[in-house]
């Protein structure tokens, strides 16, 4: 292994780990601020530090070869800013009532479901994708539904959240080419942090005081998980296969378990740890190669 790939899975692993304790760091912040406020500050934070790190951003040349529209990175901002606060406030709101860990597990639901949105588009689901569908499916059983079928209201939400994050990241992958994909960030995480503060001072308290003391959680999220964790990622990606990424980029969810454990005593019983086992290896094999793909 060269020197180069192997700071490429030094850095991927990072931003799993950063992303892993992010969730801890959001359930915390709720001790002081309700989770409309939370989505709002902590997503003006990250929006502003990842505009100020565009400098940084720019050496990378990853716009290189494209032809950029700031039109359309304006209007792609507000779309995906759309999604981003439906799936933020639906993340942050569902942990409330669950714990970070099977949030983690949710989450990452989206790998599986964005195929099935691009099959409804007319794009044709391969039997291997199928699988690993109806094997999410049966994961997510194990995790919200409990032994007396009762569901956890908390997992309903995150799942709702995996599905607009799925929508969000197609939108990503429609605009990327044509827009300037690190001013998208910024804006889309302003968009999304004017959207938050809407019902939040409609249904919440702001209160400066109470936001001081959730504040190490936003800088955590805001600057340490949005703009550092998307730094690490694209600097990952620029000497890694994008398969083996995803793979590594995946261990968030194991990651968000032990945070969990370690730092908010949340322990997941036998049904929900074979719930998120299942959702894993579905979640694994949808990202390995097919022999159509390898060939």
């Amino acid at each position: 292994m060269n020197g180069k790939k192997l700071i490429s899975i030094l850095l991927l692993f990072s931003t799993a780990a950063i992303w892993g304790f992010a969730l801890v760091a959001q359930s915390n912040g709720m001790k002081y601020i309700g989770p409309y406020t939370f989505t709002a500050v902590r997503s003006m934070v990250g929006g502003l530090a990842m505009l100020a790190m565009l400098p940084l951003f720019s050496k990378l040349n990853i716009n290189e070869g494209l032809e950029i529209s700031e039109s359309l990175t304006r209007r792609a901002s507000l779309f995906c800013g759309i999604f981003l606060f439906l799936s933020l406030n639906l993340q942050q709101y569902a942990l409330l009532y669950t714990t970070a860990g099977k949030a983690g597990f949710i989450t990452t639901l989206y790998i599986v479901i964005i195929p099935i949105i691009r099959y409804f588009l007319g794009i044709k689901l391969d039997a291997k994708t199928a699988f690993c569908i109806l094997m999410a499916i049966v994961g997510l059983y194990f995790i919200t539904i409990k032994e007396d079928f009762s569901i956890n209201i908390g997992d309903v939400m995150l799942f709702v959240a995996a599905i607009t994050m799925s929508v969000h990241t197609l939108l990503l992958a429609k605009y990327a080419v044509h827009v300037d994909i690190i001013k998208l960030n910024g804006y889309q995480f302003i968009v999304c942090s004017l959207l938050s503060f809407i019902p939040a001072l409609i249904f919440e308290t702001i209160e400066i005081v109470y936001i001081r003391q959730a504040l190490g959680a936003i800088l955590y999220v805001g600057v340490l998980s949005s703009a550092i964790g998307y730094l690490f990622q694209i600097l990952g990606l620029k000497n890694m296969d994008p398969t083996i990424a995803s793979l590594i980029l995946s261990l968030e969810s194991i990651i968000s378990v032990f945070a969990g454990y370690l730092m908010l005593n949340q322990i997941l019983t036998k049904r929900e740890m074979l719930g998120c086992c299942i959702t894993l290896i579905a979640t694994l094999l949808s990202q390995l190669p097919s022999k159509k793909e390898k060939a």
